[in-house]
Parts: C-alpha cells; structure tokens; sequence
C-alpha cells in the first residue's frame, strides 16, 4: 500500500480497472469513472440489449422491458406483459399449436400430451388415454356399443356381437342377455347351483332362495320346504284345508277340531281353543263357565266392559255392564252417572266424611268444607282461598302449589308446559318422546309426591304420570304412568333412563281404580327410604324394593307425546314433602 499512497501523493491518480464480471466495463460500484451497474453479470453494461426481465440490462438507469419473441414463432415470451409462450426457445411451442405426443406441452395449455383430435372429451389411446380412435368423436369409452356396425364403439376391445365363450348367448355389453360372458355355465336357461353365481341370469346369485319368501331351500343348507311356493316356508301360518304343510312342521293342514265353524288362532284365525265349541272370538261371555269364552286373554265371565265387576244378569254386582267406570269399587263424582252402583251418583272419593256434593277437591282427604288451611299451596277449606292465615308460609315448594301463571320453580318453556289457573299444563306435539319438566327442589328419602291428573284433550295413548329423577330431566329415577292399553286402563312403575321408560312392574290393568282419564286422576309416589310405592285415587297400585343411588332426587311431570297423539294434559294440587 505504501507504493500507492506515494503515487496518490505525488502524481496524477491511477486510472481503477475493476471489472469482475469480465464484460469490458469497470465497476461503477467501484471505480469513479466506472460505468458497469451490475459487475457480477456479464450481459449486464453499457449497450447491452434492453430484455424482458425486470432488469436494467444497458445501465441507462431504466428498466425498458421490451416484448420478446425470441424464438419468432408470433407468441411473446411467458415472462413479458401479455406473453403467453411457454417456451420462447422452441418455435414449435406457443398457444395455438398443435398438441402432439412428445412429453411436452406444445399447445401451453398446462397439460402435457392432452391429444383430444376429435374433441370428444377422451384422450388418444397413443398418448396413454382410452379414445380407441381420436378422429370420431362418436368412438370413446362413453359410447355404448352398436352392433352389427363392425366398429368396436366402446373403446372395450370387442367388436358388434360377442359371445366369447361360446355358450350360444351374447353378452350383455352388446345388447345380449348373458350376465356373464365369460363363463359358459352362466346364461339364461342354465341349471341354477347352490353357490353364489347368478348361473341363469335371472338376477338372483344362487338358486338358495328360488321363490324369494326369504327362506333358503333345504337343498342348499336352508329351511324351506318347498322353495317353489312362497307361502310356503317356516314363518308362514298354517292354512286349513289347502293341503300344504305351510310353516314346514312337518304336519299338513289344521282343522276345525271343535267344529264351531271358527279358524284355529294359529291358522290365522281367532279360535283360542278349537278343542271348545263355546269359545272363539265371535262368542259373548257366559255366565259361570270358567271359561275365556270371547278369547280376549281373560275367563271374565260375563265381564262384558271388562272392569272386574260382574254383570248382574250373571249374579254380579255390576249395574252397567257396558261402562267400564260404572262398578262397586269406584268412586260417585256428581256428574250425573252412578258409578259405584249405589243408586245415586253422591260420593265421598277422598273419604274425608264431604261428598263431592259439597267438596270442593274430592281427591284430597285434607280438602272440605271448614277444614282449616295449612301451609301447602291448596285452598283446605274450599273459601276460594289458598294459606290464607298461615303465617310465616312462602311460596316455596312445599308450599307452592297455588302456582300463578309463571309456575314458579318449574323449569316451563311457555310453549308445551305452562303455569294456568293454578295448574301446569302440558300441550304436546306428537314427538314421541318423553316430555319432562322438573321442579329445583332436591328430595331425599323419606319423601312424597302427588298430583291431579286429567287428560283434557287428544286420545288416551299417551302416557302421563310422575318422576323423581335423580339428576333432574331424563337421568336415572323413579317413575309411574298411567295409559290407556287396549282400551283398558293400565298402568307401570319403573326407571326412566336417558329417556327410556324401563318398566319394572310390567303393566298392570286398573279399571277399577279409575273414574275416566278425562277426570282428576290422584297419582302418588312415595319412598319410605327402603321401598317405593305408588297409589292411584288412594289405592296402593305397586311396591317395589329401592335401589342403591337413586333414593334421591328431583320432582318431575312426565308426559310420553305420542305420535299424532296431540294430548293436552294437566297436572294440579301438586305436593311435595320431604
């Protein structure tokens, strides 16, 4: 460096000949006078051709990107604004050019040896797609096959009328009825064999089920004693007098043994006993015989409305033996119809010593005239007024029961259950499903639980009843309903499990029990700690053994929204003690 500090000082400068990229120009990075913008490219100085490449490519200080077509095919390069070659080096290749099969994209359409000639949407066969012949748009795979035309118009290797395997029948790909070409066992008319193949086409794969009754023919491993006759076969019921051994028992016919002109049960028709003339499903009960003479599953003798009370004509009690809530063991109601059989339609249904005559609630032994009220939500001594004078009494449940239209502590959504005139109503839609509404109060044993119920609209299907649900909702809990089975009024106890009603007492019938599902209906259930019991209109219905974590839990209305159902129900003089 010293040399050169020495010329600095003492001469005329030395002339800088930095030029790395070789091109001839000195770096204008680097010498004073040097005119090189870009010393690291070669093509990049002063007088170099202006290219379409964002570059200043002359130095002049502009980028003056021109339109190139290098190749001079008419198509400027991809890289320029509004090229569009995707290969400035091969005139050969630029939009509009004819695709051909050479592994290149020569039209620049983004595909690679796309031959479509003759445009049908199916790629030449030389160019690895499926269209046999690419100058007929009416020959590609999509095309079905014409015979006769010598032309194989599928693109499928085969030509007109095909039977490759000789079998006298043509496939089914040419217009044929052979399902199977390929195989000269499999054709229509061939004998049918016990395995999975379609031998005669008649689109059944195996002879295992010829008369399609769902039984498979003892032949090939199935049940079906005559696999000809769909009426035949192990589910049918036996038929009388046709001659056939319908459900495959090995016995034809049955007859009618008895001689009462009445089809045997098990040939379909309604004879019960075809050993006994006197019973069949068209006869009456009769008196004293000990016998089910109208077959309806119970030996009533003469109970014609089915209610447990004979009629008198039969030496029972039953003064009307045509309505099943008409017989001793119920309960008058003042509306005009003698339902205990006593002469007079004046009872006392609570048994609380008032007659419906004068009680304003005969289903509730602690409701009459001049009782005195006490803290539970009812109107106890029928003025009109519910706990008046009992001081200290909220309006918290026990308690609550003179519910106002916001039914406070029941979770009502105002659309299917709703607080009315002191009641809670539920108006359903046919969902099918259980419909629950529980109240905020946690019970533990031992407590009770009771209600009112009357059915005030749609059929009688529905089931309707209470719960106390260990969670609230539709969790494990106790439950009993009430519905009309039959028309027989019937009832069960059981757990009601997300959803599910798992009956436990099995249904049990109770006409006796009841006054009419469209009037009041006292539904209790009560747990003692060890047992739970339910009781309908002050009658124990059912006990059953408590189980282990669901002693406890919520109060909750259950109705079951049957089907095109439409059931209005109401719930009133709810108690809860606990």
């Amino acid at each position: 460096m010293l040399p050169l500090l020495l010329l600095t000082a003492c001469g005329p400068a030395s002339e800088c000949i930095v030029d790395v990229d070789a091109d001839g120009y000195t770096s204008a990075a680097s010498c004073p006078r040097g005119t090189d913008c870009d010393d690291a490219d070669p093509y990049v100085h002063p007088g170099a051709a202006e290219l379409c490449n964002g570059v200043d490519d002359d130095c002049d200080t502009f980028i003056e990107d021109v339109l190139q077509d290098l190749d001079e095919d008419g198509a400027y390069a991809l890289g320029c604004a509004g090229g569009t070659d995707c290969d400035d080096a091969d005139p050969d290749i630029h939009p509009g050019a004819a695709e051909v099969c050479d592994s290149r994209d020569n039209d620049c359409d983004g595909k690679v040896d796309d031959v479509d000639f003759d445009g049908d949407g199916y790629t030449a066969e030389a160019c690895g797609g499926g269209d046999c012949n690419d100058l007929l748009p009416s020959i590609n795979p999509s095309i079905l096959e014409i015979c006769t035309d010598g032309v194989d118009n599928d693109c499928n290797g085969s030509t007109d009328l095909e039977d490759f395997d000789q079998d006298g029948f043509l496939s089914g790909a040419c217009g044929g009825d052979d399902c199977d070409d390929a195989d000269a066992t499999t054709h229509p008319g061939a004998e049918e064999q016990c395995d999975t193949i379609d031998h005669d086409c008649d689109g059944d794969p195996a002879s295992v089920d010829d008369d399609r009754d769902g039984y498979g023919s003892l032949e090939c491993g199935g049940t079906d004693c005559d696999d000809t006759d769909p009426t035949v076969n192990p589910g049918a019921i036996d038929l009388c007098d046709d001659g056939l051994d319908n459900d495959c028992d090995g016995t034809t016919d049955r007859q009618d043994q008895d001689g009462d002109g009445q089809t045997p049960e098990e040939c379909g028709g309604k004879d019960c006993d075809d050993t006994e003339p006197t019973v069949h499903g068209a006869m009456e009960e009769i008196c004293g015989d000990g016998l089910d003479n109208d077959c309806n599953g119970t030996a009533e003798d003469a109970n014609v409305d089915h209610d447990h009370g004979l009629d008198e004509a039969c030496g029972g009690d039953d003064c009307d033996d045509t309505d099943n809530q008409v017989q001793p063991t119920l309960h008058d109601l003042c509306d005009g119809v003698d339902r205990n059989c006593d002469g007079d339609d004046i009872g006392d249904r609570d048994g609380d010593g008032q007659t419906c005559a004068t009680d304003c609630n005969d289903s509730l032994a602690s409701v009459g005239q001049g009782f005195t009220d006490i803290c539970d939500g009812i109107d106890n001594d029928c003025d009109g007024f519910t706990d008046e004078g009992t001081s200290g009494c909220l309006q918290s449940l026990p308690g609550s029961m003179d519910l106002d239209d916001q039914a406070y502590g029941w979770a009502v959504d105002g659309l299917r259950w709703f607080g009315k005139d002191g009641g809670i109503v539920f108006e359903g839609t046919g969902s099918g499903q259980w419909q629950i509404l529980d109240y905020n109060l946690f019970l533990q044993p031992p407590w009770e639980f009771s209600a009112d119920i009357i059915v005030t609209g749609g059929s009688f299907a529905s089931e309707v009843g209470l719960y106390v649900s260990r969670y609230g909702q539709d969790e494990d809990g106790w439950a009993v309903a009430f519905f009309d089975g039959q028309n027989k009024p019937r009832m069960h106890m059981g757990r009601i499990r997300s959803g599910v009603f798992d009956n436990v007492s099995g249904d049990v019938v109770t006409p006796a029990l009841f006054p009419g599902y469209d009037l009041p209906n006292r539904l209790e259930l009560v747990h003692d700690g060890s047992k739970v019991t339910a009781w309908l209109n002050g009658n124990k219905f059912k006990q059953l053994d408590s189980v282990a974590g669901i002693e406890d839990g919520y109060p909750c209305l259950v109705v079951f929204d049957e089907v095109s159902d439409g059931v209005q129900v109401r719930f009133d003089n709810i108690t809860v003690a606990n």
